[in-house]
């Protein structure tokens, strides 16, 4: 009997029929086909490309598609896996967990893939405080953003994309990066930090998955069948309506019809911008300010239209720091650093176009093209427009002229500021019928299941060793978001198939002014109550607390560093087992002494302490109307705080730092980790 013969005869035998999926033949008898039948052509998911970042102790999978019932050779790290592609062409192998180490070459039939690394990988996903790029923080962390670099650490970053018909089998677009120089700049600069100080304290491979997208609502990370059980804003047939309309193409192409049609409308109805010179009359305007303001201009508002505005300001500089400029960079005179602004800008110097941003967020931080700056008069004339709401500078920001400065190295720069009174402005185009409303629209990357499906059930193959979550600025009115929290925890888990899956939610920062003196409502405070409750609803999961890390007038606040810090211990803490890894004190237990109420906090540490000497502040106690009163407190031994008011009532709830911004919240542990906001409902049992 031939060779051939006897190799076919095995594969019958194996194989039984063509009905029996092909994956699941013997491995002994696929090995015995010669070299030359492992030429299909192979797919990888994206995930599995040059620079991978495997999780060690953990079984490896490898998987792809190839034409239906081909064989499939997959070489790993010395072992070799036979496979036949199933009716659908998919076909999948598994590698023993291996310990840290590297690099490695991954060979499937044709395709290679080059520089595997076997360490810690890390899952951050949530909305744009994720995903803010290391360039964006720059400016607070020089050193870090322009000189370290480190093979070690990679990041994967998935580009948006959203699917309504089912998961993906692979995402769009992605790929691994290393964290060198060149590519630093548009990491995460939450995972940036987050890898640095991980790789340290293990000395192993850092993976960094990066799958997030700004705005997004949390519901939009959910799969379909989660949600379609679950009761929605409007009802229990929200998602199962949603879900159904969002499946029919025709029903979304009608949709993005008619809210073009509506915005055209909309913008047709402010009059034409005549430029700066053809303007009305330039009047004295202040920087920062928002045009509707009363003291934007020394008359009151400049407009309380949307539209779009012009602003200039004449500045003079001498030879000297001319001079500064030539001897700077080869091809800047400097930087300009004009805060931020609402919404889009275009700005010009000395009739030159500098720098522009089409939305309202990112700092604007212009290069100065070399020559431009001159001796004497200089003009910076800026553009800002917006369609609904103020428009204009916003306030507590840098608004500054730097001089023979290169981003982000400005301590030898040359520093004139921007901010005053001696600015002038004038509207360009006005809305005409006041009583219009801005059009609504769908962002359909923000729809449910949208973002799961396209983003994160393709990732859910490979193994990870934890999950960052920061997310939750959407939709801050609803008030269903810890437990849809606690829903998502589970369905990512069932998804990675592991029940103890680590999950570190960061609770949102302080941020925007509070509206009145607290004790007060506030929809910022409650999503932080709301994410706290999902880590106590959930075993394996660690609250990262950040409300005096943030900053009032910015939604995107620099201090990554320190959130990354703060991560990276609760990361310890859940994923490698260290107890001895701080925590912020939360409250465990809550008791009613007489009108004084007791809270007792796990992770006090060694004590309980203030960050400024006096006794712990922001407590407020509830009476039996829900009213809320300012409280005083005091730390009793180690763990517990003791609070009342001068009110003569009993309490039936507590509040501490239950405000935008907190900022004479001042209870820690004594590694320095604060409190979360948090409400307590004594007639609850919580």
């Amino acid at each position: 009997m031939s060779r051939d013969v006897l190799i076919t005869l095995l594969l019958i035998i194996c194989t039984g029929s063509c009905r029996m999926t092909p994956h699941k033949e013997p491995v002994a008898a696929l090995s015995l086909l010669h070299e030359d039948h492992y030429n299909a052509p192979v797919i990888l998911p994206k995930i599995l490309s040059d620079g991978l970042v495997l999780q060690r102790g953990k079984e490896i999978p490898v998987w792809g598609k190839a034409p239906a019932g081909a064989p499939v050779k997959v070489e790993f790290a010395g072992i070799e896996q036979y496979t036949r592609a199933d009716g659908s062409g998919n076909w999948s192998v598994s590698f023993p967990a291996m310990d840290p180490g590297g690099p490695y070459t991954l060979k499937v039939n044709g395709r290679v893939v080059h520089d595997i690394l076997v360490g810690d990988v890390w899952l951050f996903s949530g909305q744009s405080n994720t995903e803010l790029s290391v360039s964006r923080v720059a400016i607070r962390y020089p050193i870090e953003a322009t000189t370290y670099s480190n093979t070690q650490i990679r990041e994967f970053r998935a580009a948006t994309h959203y699917n309504f018909q089912g998961p993906l089998w692979d995402i769009p677009a992605g790929r691994w990066k290393l964290c060198v120089q060149e590519e630093i700049p548009e990491f995460s600069a939450l995972a940036f930090f987050f890898g640095m100080e991980w790789n340290q304290k293990h000395n192993i491979p850092v993976g960094l998955i990066v799958s997030a997208v700004g705005g997004s609502p949390l519901d939009a990370w959910l799969d379909e069948a989660t949600l379609r059980g679950f009761p929605g804003p409007t009802g229990p047939d929200h998602y199962p309506e949603r879900l159904t309309a969002l499946r029919r193409e025709c029903w979304v192409d009608s949709v993005k019809q008619a809210e073009t049609q509506a915005m055209a409308h909309y913008r047709s109805l402010f009059t034409p911008d005549p430029g700066p010179e053809g303007s009305q009359g330039w009047v004295p305007y202040r920087v920062p300010s928002f045009w509707d303001q009363a003291d934007a201009t020394p008359s009151g508002p400049l407009s309380q239209s949307p539209g779009s505005a012009w602003f200039k300001k004449v500045f003079y500089l001498t030879e000297t720091q001319i001079g500064h400029a030539q001897e700077g960079a080869p091809d800047q005179d400097g930087m300009l650093i004009l805060g931020t602004m609402t919404d889009a800008d275009r700005t010009f110097l000395n009739g030159t176009q500098v720098g522009s941003t089409v939305y309202q967020y990112p700092p604007r931080i212009y290069t100065i093209p070399k020559g431009l700056l001159k001796a004497g008069s200089n003009e910076l004339l800026i553009r800002i427009e917006n369609y609904w709401g103020p428009g204009g500078f916003t306030s507590g920001k840098d608004y500054a002229l730097y001089i023979g400065a290169v981003h982000p190295f400005y301590a030898m720069a040359d520093t004139v500021s921007l901010e005053g009174d001696d600015w002038m402005a004038r509207m360009g185009s006005t809305l005409t019928n006041a009583g219009a409303e801005y059009p609504a629209t769908t962002t359909w990357h923000y729809q449910p299941a949208g973002l799961y499906n396209a983003l994160l059930a393709p990732l859910t193959q490979l193994p990870v060793k934890g999950v960052i979550w920061y997310q939750g600025e959407s939709e801050t009115k609803r008030r269903d978001y810890g437990q849809m929290l606690s829903i998502l925890i589970d369905r990512w888990r069932e998804d990675w198939n592991d029940d103890a899956l680590p999950f570190v939610i960061v609770q949102l920062p302080n941020y925007m002014k509070d509206k009145a003196p607290w004790p007060m409502e506030t929809d910022w405070a409650n999503r932080r109550d709301e994410q706290l409750a999902a880590v106590r609803a959930r075993k394996h999961t660690a609250l990262v607390v950040t409300h005096d890390i943030g900053e009032w007038n910015d939604i995107h606040p620099l201090n990554k560093k320190e959130l990354a810090h703060r991560v990276v211990s609760a990361a310890e803490y859940l994923g490698a087992g260290n107890r001895k890894a701080p925590l912020s004190p939360l409250p465990q237990h809550v008791v009613l002494r007489g009108n004084r109420v007791v809270i007792t906090f796990s992770h006090a540490g060694k004590g309980l302490i203030t960050k400024d000497g006096p006794d712990p502040a922001h407590f407020a106690l509830a009476d039996v109307q829900g009213r809320y009163f300012r409280a005083s407190a005091r730390i009793i031994g180690k763990k517990k705080v003791a609070v009342w008011c001068k009110e003569d009532f009993t309490p039936h709830g507590v509040r501490y730092a239950w405000a935008n911004d907190p900022s004479e919240a001042n209870l820690q542990n004594d590694a320095g980790l604060p409190a979360p906001t948090f409400q307590w409902n004594l007639n609850d049992s919580k």
